[in-house]
């Protein structure tokens, strides 16, 4: 599904993304002869547009029609500011009526040098200067690449590029853990189109030249007509979720890892460090292509396969989706069902149908439909069901199972990782605990006999 493409077509899209932003060169000696209070534009030495004297957070004004600062000029206003937390000054534009405008914020030092730029409000922007990421680096040493991967690239007939693993990979073992490059306020949209590409352009020229080879490498879903930057940034985008707000971070490493709708591997995005995460959910042989889902996998069929060709534009081929006819009607019947008993063990009146029987039913049927995330929400399901019975080590039993595949799935600090590792040391600590059994164990508070 993804390709690299030539070098003559890097040079070329590089070209075009300076020549949208309306770069202009400078002549050296005009620079030179401009006083350390002031900075070049249009060729001319104009007075520094802040106080470079103040330590506090800079409002950044929005551009009225483009661009106003060459590369050069940015990186020295960033510069002359005092503790200025960015490689290059912020060009902003605002929407129409709107009131903080959205900025291009860029750290060429970021993760050891691989670069990130963020397009979004100054007010977020510098929250994300209080994550991990940013003011304790030593936190990304967990994602550094290793110099042995266990995959290598693969080219595959009718899906493009992929990764194949080149040793076994079992259960939780870690593939690989990425930066953004970017991060895109989705309210980005908002802006008139020009001001929005102008923003991305002048994004990727602020990457260091070894990232924004990883950028032109993937692959966009139009060969024709559409922005080269955006389209690749639209195709490969991956929504994540940070201060509460969602965003979109392109990954270049995540990119790589095709589709398919029964994956046997599971990311997650961990915000404090704005990692992105992949490992083995299941034993991965080498020589098996190592994938993950784009869509919510316990969707029907034709669901699924209509959301890929809107939003990736292509036909899923995975094996689930192309097998007989019959064979799908059944998949599509054990999903619903799947739908059905999550929301029996949801419910916790008296009147509730939840019994042990019923959570190992649902475990069934996603081991069957071979959604291994998704054993996750089922192990915790089955760990309060049988807590709400007062069955201890049947309880923790599904408890540490739950805590290992959402670790995988969620995350490292997930609220449901937290919750179970509880239950697994003390299960009658739990809220859930005999929520289901009558006075002294006389039979069931929830309705049903058993």
């Amino acid at each position: 599904m993804k390709s690299a493409i030539g070098l003559s077509l890097v040079a070329g899209a590089l070209t075009l993304s300076n020549e949208k932003t309306n770069f202009v060169a400078q002549q050296p000696l005009i620079r030179d002869a401009c006083p350390s209070n002031a900075i070049i534009h249009n060729e001319e030495c104009q007075p520094l547009p802040y106080d470079s004297s103040t330590t506090s957070t800079l409002a950044f004004q929005s551009n009225t029609t483009h661009i106003l600062h060459t590369l050069d000029e940015s990186r020295i206003l960033a510069s002359q500011t005092e503790d200025f937390p960015w490689t290059f000054w912020p060009e902003c534009f605002s929407k129409k009526g709107g009131t903080e405008p959205y900025c291009v914020f860029s750290d060429q030092t970021f993760a050891s040098g691989r670069g990130i730029f963020i397009v979004t409000t100054q007010t977020r922007a510098y929250a994300m200067l209080e994550k991990g990421a940013f003011s304790y680096p030593e936190t990304l040493s967990r994602a550094r690449h290793s110099s042995h991967p266990p995959f290598y690239t693969h080219d595959f007939p009718g899906k493009g590029r992929g990764l194949v693993a080149n040793k076994t990979l079992q259960r939780g073992d870690q593939i690989f853990a990425s930066m953004p490059i970017l991060i895109t306020d989705p309210e980005l949209y908002s802006l008139a189109t020009p001001d929005r590409l102008a923003l991305l352009h002048r994004g990727i020229s602020t990457l260091p030249v070894h990232t924004q080879s990883l950028f032109w490498a993937l692959m966009g879903r139009s060969s024709t007509g559409d922005d080269p930057v955006d389209d690749r940034i639209t195709t490969n985008n991956f929504e994540v979720r940070i201060d509460g707000a969602m965003q979109s971070a392109l990954i270049p490493e995540i990119a790589m890892l095709n589709h398919d709708c029964r994956p046997n591997a599971a990311y997650f995005f961990d915000e404090e460090t704005l990692t992105h995460f992949v490992h083995a959910i299941r034993p991965i042989l080498p020589g098996e292509e190592i994938t993950i889902t784009y869509v919510n996998n316990e969707l029907d069929r034709d669901t699924r396969v209509k959301r890929l060709e809107t939003y990736w534009g292509f036909t899923c081929a995975c094996s689930s989706c192309t097998a007989h006819p019959d064979l799908v009607r059944e998949s599509d019947s054990r999903l619903q069902q799947i739908v059905s008993l999550q929301e029996t063990l949801n419910d916790w009146s008296e009147t509730s149908a939840a019994l042990p029987a019923v959570v190992d039913l649902l475990v069934s049927l996603i081991e069957q439909e071979r959604l291994y995330a998704s054993l996750s929400t089922a192990y915790k399901h089955a760990a309060e069901v049988y807590s709400s019975f007062g069955m201890r080590w049947e309880a923790v039993r599904y408890a540490r199972l739950s805590v290992e595949l959402t670790m995988l799935d969620k995350g490292f600090a997930d609220q449901d990782v937290n919750e179970m590792k509880m239950m697994a040391r003390e299960p009658a600590t739990s809220w859930s605990w005999k929520k289901r059994v009558g006075l002294k164990g006389r039979g069931c508070g929830c309705g049903k006999t058993h």
